[in-house]
C-alpha cells in the first residue's frame, strides 16, 4: 500500500526548526548530567517516555495497524537510529557539544554513498564534489595531528554514518507505512533494547532533580523524532535536510551561553566545510533517495 502526503515547504521548515531545537534541548540535559548515569539509562528514558506520550494519539488513530510491509526495512532503520543517538549521546558527554553535534549531523554526506553501497545508486559528479568538501570539513574537525583523534569524535562520527543509513530506510518505509507506525515501532523496539541494557545498568539512588532531567530528555526526544518525521515527509528531503545544522548553531549557542564553549576556529572552518558539502550533496544527489 503506498500513501499519499500533502506536501508544504512551509510547514516542512517549521517542523525542521522545531526538530532541530529539541534535539538541541535534549543534547544539553545529557551533558548536563554527564557521567552521572550510564548512556543506557539515558536511553531507555528518553524511548519510554516517548512511547508513553505517543500511546493517546495512537489510541485515538483509527487508521492505526500493527501490520507493515517492509520489516526487514523496519529493524534496519530502528536500530540503525537508536545506535547513532546511543553513539552521540556518549560523545555528548567527553567533547564540546557543538563539535558532537556538527559530528553527528553528517549524515548528509554519507547519504549518497549508503545508497551507492545497498542498492548500487549513481552519485551525481556534482554531489561528489560536495560529499569531497564535507570530507575536507570532517578531517579539520577531527584535526589529526600529534595527538590520537580522540574516540569520543569518532564515535561521534560514526553516529553521523549510521543516521544516514536510517535516513534512507525511513524514506524507503515511509512510501508504505504512516507517520505513527514508523514512531510507534521506533519508541517500542528501542525501549525495550535500552531497557534490557539499562536494567544491568541500573543505579541508585536517582536525584529528583536527575529524575527532571531525565524526564526533559524524553519530552525533547520525543519532540525531535515527531518533528523531523514529519518535516522528512512533508517537504523534499533536499530542502529540509540543509536545516538539520540549526541543531549545530542552536547546540554552539547552548555550549557557549552554559558552559562557555567558545568553538575554535578549526571547528568554524570544519563547520563551513561540512554545511556547504551537505547542502551540495543533497541538492545535486535528491534523486537517488527518489529511487529508493
Amino acid at each position: 500500500m503506498n500513501i499519499s502526503r500533502q506536501q508544504s515547504i512551509k510547514l516542512g521548515i517549521l517542523y525542521a526548526i522545531i526538530s532541530s531545537l529539541s534535539f538541541s534541548l535534549m543534547s544539553v540535559l545529557v551533558k548536563e548530567i554527564g557521567n552521572s548515569l550510564p548512556t543506557s539509562i539515558l536511553i531507555f528514558f528518553r524511548f519510554g517516555i516517548s512511547l508513553i506520550l505517543l500511546l493517546p494519539w495512537l489510541i485515538k488513530n483509527p487508521c492505526f495497524t500493527f501490520k507493515i510491509d517492509k520489516p526487514l526495512q523496519y529493524v534496519v532503520r530502528i536500530f540503525s537510529a537508536l545506535l547513532a543517538l546511543f553513539f552521540v549521546f556518549y560523545a555528548i558527554k567527553f567533547i564540546p557539544l557543538v563539535d558532537a553535534l556538527l559530528l553527528n549531523n553528517t549524515a548528509p554526506i554519507f547519504v549518497p554513498l549508503i545508497a551507492w553501497l545497498m542498492v548500487g545508486a549513481n552519485t551525481p559528479k556534482k554531489a561528489c564534489v560536495g560529499i569531497g568538501l564535507g570530507f575536507i570539513g570532517i578531517a579539520i574537525i577531527l584535526h589529526p595531528g600529534s595527538e590520537i583523534i580522540s574516540f569520543a569524535s569518532l564515535i561521534a562520527l560514526a553516529s553521523g554514518i549510521l543516521a544516514a543509513l536510517a535516513i534512507v530506510q525511513m524514506r524507503v518505509i515511509s512510501k508504505t507505512s504512516s507517520v505513527i507506525q514508523m514512531l510507534f515501532y521506533y519508541f517500542l523496539i528501542s525501549a525495550i533494547a535500552s531497557g534490557v541494557v539499562a536494567v544491568l545498568q541500573w543505579q541508585w539512588p536517582i536525584s529528583f532533580e536527575t529524575l527532571l532531567l531525565l524526564s526533559g530528555i524524553g519530552i525533547f526526544g520525543t519532540f525531535y523524532q515527531v518533528f523531523a518525521t514529519l518535516a522528512y515527509v512533508t517537504a523534499p528531503v533536499r530542502l529540509m535536510s540543509p536545516l538539520i545544522f540549526l541543531t549545530v548553531i542552536f547546540g554552539g549557542i547552548f555550549d557557549w551561553i552554559i558552559w562557555g564553549n567558545i568553538p575554535s576556529f578549526l571547528t568554524f572552518i570544519g563547520t563551513v566545510f561540512i554545511i556547504t558539502g551537505s547542502v551540495i550533496t543533497i541538492y545535486f544527489g535528491q534523486k537517488i533517495l527518489k529511487t529508493q
